[in-house]
């Protein structure tokens, strides 16, 4: 079995890795990991000492990538060699043989690796960071780790995790949030770490010290909690003409995306998921309206159905949720479709 790479996150990294690998789609905690290898290189090198060149994997040969990491740069002592795409840079192509090998008769070497073996010979004056969205493990972790490079993971973080998230942005931009100033920003941002970041950014312009609610309500855009969030009613009427009249209105009247959407019907079937089993053990569903946040018109719908949906069911379309805003990200699939499914879904489930 390969030997994996030592895994750490994106501000664990120290400048001394060869090879960088940023497995995941969140694009904040990418951008997070190579600011922090920055600063450690500058730290070594000097205000002068690293130039940066950045490739697309479905543009750039391979032979050109391990040029650069070998090739010494004439800005500076030091190079960062930065992958966008790592999984179109190393894929299978029947145009891409090493046809060196394949002239003697042997089987030719895969663009994977060719990546492998050359990451086995030092270069001292680079680094290289590949970034992937989907990150297939295998031999070249082996030789990532025996290089002492490093795998930061990059994947979106888990929804119990994001007011802390906020927290941590929010400090970055040196100011303190209100913990319903948080609510009301996932309510109208959702989780994505890179929007959630750019609002904050723009509150903190208008806030001395303390994020409050009332500001998040005046400068963050309403039409993405009022109408949005309207979707879990429409799910939760059981009516998937009404479903699909409001999820029009979300995403092509109101010129919405579908980040907010897919994390509203993510937290329904979580919440749903959480009821049903709960119910099934004879846990009074109203006990459960203060730990999961329920509150407004979709309070006693969400209790309701909740409580009757069986639970096999329930668990089944969180899964699927969370699958289906994962797999257009993946390249499996469009966003929209996936996004219309899995409403039309959870409605019929709602329905009974």
């Amino acid at each position: 079995m390969a030997k994996k790479a030592a895994e750490t996150n994106p501000e664990g990294l120290q400048g001394h890795e060869p090879v960088v690998v940023l497995k995941g789609t969140e694009r904040l905690l990418q951008q997070l990991a190579i600011q922090t290898l920055e600063n450690a290189l500058l730290e070594q090198h000097g205000p002068e000492g690293v130039a940066v060149e950045r490739h697309r994997g479905d543009r750039t040969p391979l032979a050109d990538v391990l040029d650069a990491i070998r090739t010494p740069s004439l800005l500076a002592p030091h190079t960062m060699v930065i992958i966008e795409g790592t999984e179109d840079l190393i894929k299978e192509k029947d145009d891409a043989e090493d046809q060196s090998v394949a002239s003697q008769g042997k089987k030719a070497r895969t663009p994977r690796q060719i990546l492998e073996e050359a990451l086995d010979s030092p270069f001292p004056n680079a680094t290289l960071i590949l970034q992937a969205d989907d990150w297939r493990p295998g031999r070249l972790d082996r030789v990532i780790s025996e290089r002492g490079g490093a795998i930061v993971n990059c994947k979106p973080p888990d929804e119990g995790e994001i007011p802390n998230w906020i927290d941590r942005l929010a400090r970055d931009h040196n100011r303190r949030i209100a913990t319903d100033a948080k609510q009301l920003l996932m309510m109208r941002v959702g989780p994505d770490l890179t929007q959630l970041d750019s609002e904050l950014r723009k509150l903190a312009s208008a806030a001395e010290e303390h994020i409050d609610a009332t500001l998040v309500d005046q400068l963050v855009a309403k039409s993405t909690s009022d109408e949005v969030w309207a979707l879990q009613e429409a799910v939760l009427s059981g009516n998937p003409e009404h479903t699909s009249r409001v999820l029009h209105e979300v995403l092509d009247i109101g010129r919405k995306s579908t980040v907010p959407a897919f994390w509203c019907l993510i937290d329904l079937a979580r919440k749903l998921a959480t009821l049903s089993i709960n119910a099934e053990r004879g846990v009074d569903p109203w006990s459960l309206s203060r730990p999961l946040k329920l509150w407004g018109p979709a309070q006693g719908p969400t209790l309701n159905v909740g409580a009757r949906i069986d639970p096999s069911v329930a668990a089944r379309l969180h899964r699927e949720a969370l699958d289906a805003q994962l797999a257009p990200r993946q390249g499996l699939g469009d966003e929209r479709r996936a996004l219309e499914t899995l409403a039309i879904r959870l409605t019929l489930a709602c329905a009974g």
